[in-house]
């Protein structure tokens, strides 16, 4: 009896505590407590969208509490809402937060909204707490860097790692840094630093992520964007980067289903707006691709990929003088940016401004191998011009580029740049215009020793390397040229790296290293429409004509039926693969597109000639090209295989006697073979 009655009592107690607890529970639940323990909870574990919710309710729950105000401003300035964490730090701050301990968020708020230099004097003030003061240093290092005070930004970083150098959004930040300052190797070394620090954090991850795109390729980075959405999921800023990587590695739906995930996190986001639209425009469907760009709302236009894909959009339908307006602002920042000259110069000749046409293109031209569509396109405007003599010297050039181009673009401001006091020589930003400057106005000595220096004094730097082996290459000296473009794309393998690469070790004649060059590229970014290009004349060198069709075609899927240089390359790969109805349309189409150039004839006339077919088209083609390229021995010899066939012996003795004068002609055995038959 006594025994029941315990266990009563007992029972009573128990059920009196779960009642207090479920009091207390409800108690903290109606004032925001426990919901603001929830969401500080998940600030420090690195998880701010769900601190945002969980914070939500705390304010709701208590809408004065200006702890909880003062946590979702951080929160959502983690999420990249700078209006939101402002606003949530000047309530926090009205109901008497004390300024010093939210100086670090408003700052990265006001700094979200593009303000530096108030971010800089939130971060600067002299009440910042002790606590937030390494947040307030890395914020200032941001609006430093800003504001272009790489020198400021790098001391309040080293200032932040002095205090906490296990702090891995230290590393992260200076790894980001050192990115901007063109220090690759730097970067690298923060990045593994972070990553070791902090093997699940997604920032670290995809600092690493981004830093091994650009060191080795599209292909290798995607492990990395794996591990860091694996950290974090719902992490925009990784989805932003990976969706457009797998986009350039021409995995569009993969891509497409990373902006979907955008979208469900963050609806209005407008750079996965820009994916999509970059997708669609590859894909050939630009009334789509502007809708989509349009999404984006301007929250983009003044960054170099926006205004690039714009000036296409508006150049494929129809509209030049649009195209002009979204260019000239993108050739201004990157004057090296062939690309955009190049689409701008047709735009500007398109408008009827052949004056503003040639002009823009006269850096392009300048290069020992420019591409012949440029070539035609200029000479093209100095027919408008009224200069005949000018305009038929660069389609006299406009033949097969032996290697991609390297040369430095010349610049307006190049005699000017000479002529002032040179900058100091171990600063890249300032060193490397000069360089060039001094290549194009053929100082090549001084070009050499200031490349020379600056690489010394920039070691990680993979655009030191690039300048120092540009001087090399103009010196005439391969080799050497390709050792400093391979320390290059050590440090960076990207497209200029690979570019220059594989020319200088083709000029040096090691076709071997050149074919390596060639694969590792394609392997890395199997959409390029440069790296199929590469790889294709690879394999064409080595006979494997179905290979090298193949990845032309693929090419030919990345950038239309507007490059005549593409159709001259799949007509004769299509010739040699068997398909001469293919190579015959081909050829065709180059000629509609360049009738001009000597290739395009040329092309057209040997594909006619390798079918058998009759008539004096074939050999006006082939005498069309002689005429315009007397000095191509490639072109002596298919007029003379022509006259040849067509019974003319003299006249094909003659043209085959040319192009067997011609030193170190690749067909002299071919030529020959045709003159023994005659």
């Amino acid at each position: 009896m006594r025994r029941s009655r315990l266990l009563l009592i007992a029972g009573l107690a128990a059920l009196l505590l779960a009642l207090a607890g479920l009091w207390q529970w409800r108690a903290h639940e109606r004032d925001g407590s426990a919901a603001l323990a929830r969401g500080l909870a998940a600030l420090d574990a690195g998880d701010a969208r769900t601190a945002r919710v969980e914070l939500m309710n705390a304010i709701k729950g208590a809408p004065r509490n200006m702890e909880a105000r003062a946590a979702q401003a951080r929160a959502l300035a983690e999420l990249g809402d700078g209006p939101g964490a402002q606003a949530e730090v000047e309530r926090a701050r009205a109901l008497g937060q004390p300024a010093a301990l939210t100086r670090a968020v408003m700052a990265q708020a006001l700094l979200l909204q593009g303000d530096p230099q108030g971010a800089l004097n939130e971060a600067r003030a002299d009440d910042v707490a002790p606590a937030s003061m390494v947040a307030a240093d890395r914020v200032a290092a941001r609006a430093s860097l800003a504001l272009g005070d790489i020198d400021g930004a790098q001391a309040l970083l080293r200032q932040a790692l002095t205090a906490a150098p296990r702090d891995a959004e230290n590393w992260v930040d200076l790894g980001r840094l050192h990115m901007a300052a063109g220090d690759q190797a730097g970067a690298i070394q923060a990045a593994d630093r972070a990553v070791a620090l902090a093997p699940q954090d997604a920032k670290s991850l995809s600092l690493r992520a981004e830093l091994t795109r650009a060191q080795y390729g599209l292909t290798a980075a995607l492990p990395w964007f794996d591990r860091a959405l694996a950290a974090d999921p719902d992490s925009v800023a990784t989805l932003e980067h990976y969706a457009a990587t797998l986009a350039d590695a021409g995995q569009a739906s993969r891509a497409l289903a990373l902006s979907r995930r955008i979208f469900a996190l963050d609806p209005a986001n407008p750079r996965a707006w820009m994916i999509q639209a970059v997708i669609a425009a590859r894909a050939g469907n630009d009334d789509l691709a502007r809708r989509l760009l349009d999404r984006t709302g301007g929250r983009l236009d003044g960054e170099p990929a926006t205004r690039l894909l714009r000036g296409i959009l508006q150049m494929e339908g129809g509209n030049p003088l649009l195209a002009v307006e979204a260019l000239v602002p993108l050739v201004d920042a990157q004057p090296d940016n062939r690309r955009a000259r190049t689409l701008l110069g047709r735009a500007y000749f398109l408008t009827g401004d052949a004056g503003n046409a040639a002009t823009t293109l006269a850096p392009l031209v300048a290069q020992r191998d420019a591409d012949p569509y440029v070539l035609t396109l200029a000479a093209r405007a100095q027919e408008a011009l009224g200069d005949p003599l000018m305009a038929a010297d660069m389609l006299a050039r406009a033949s097969f580029p032996l290697r991609a181009a390297s040369d430095a673009i010349a610049s307006p401001r190049d005699a000017e740049l000479v002529d002032a006091p040179p900058p100091d020589a171990a600063t890249a930003s300032d060193n490397i215009p000069y360089i060039r400057a001094l290549l194009a106005t053929g100082r090549l000595g001084e070009a050499l020793g200031r490349a020379r220096l600056l690489q010394q004094a920039n070691p990680g730097a993979p655009d030191a390397w690039l300048v120092l082996g540009d001087a090399l290459d103009t010196a005439g000296r391969p080799g050497e040229a390709a050792r400093a473009y391979e320390a290059a794309a050590n440090l960076r393998f990207d497209r200029a790296a690979a570019l220059r690469l594989a020319a200088a070790w083709s000029s040096a004649g090691d076709a071997a290293r050149t074919a390596q060059v060639a694969r590792l590229y394609l392997d890395q970014n199997p959409g390029d429409p440069d790296a199929l290009r590469l790889s294709a004349s690879q394999a064409a060198a080595r006979g494997d004509w179905r290979s090298a069709l193949r990845l032309l075609l693929a090419a030919r899927a990345r950038i239309g039926d507007n490059d005549a240089l593409l159709m001259i390359h799949l007509a004769r790969a299509a010739m040699e693969s068997g398909d001469g109805a293919a190579a015959r349309a081909y050829a065709a189409h180059a000629y509609r597109l360049m009738p001009g150039n000597p290739v395009t004839a040329d092309m057209l006339g040997w594909v006619m000639l390798r079918r058998e077919e009759k008539g004096a088209a074939m050999i006006d083609l082939l005498e069309k090209a002689v005429a315009l390229a007397p000095q191509a021995p490639a072109f002596q010899l298919h007029l003379g295989q022509a006259y040849a066939a067509a019974g003319n012996k003299a006249q094909a003795r003659v043209a085959l006697g040319r192009a067997l004068a011609a030193p170190g002609f690749a067909g002299e055995q071919e030529a020959r073979d045709t003159l023994a038959r005659l």
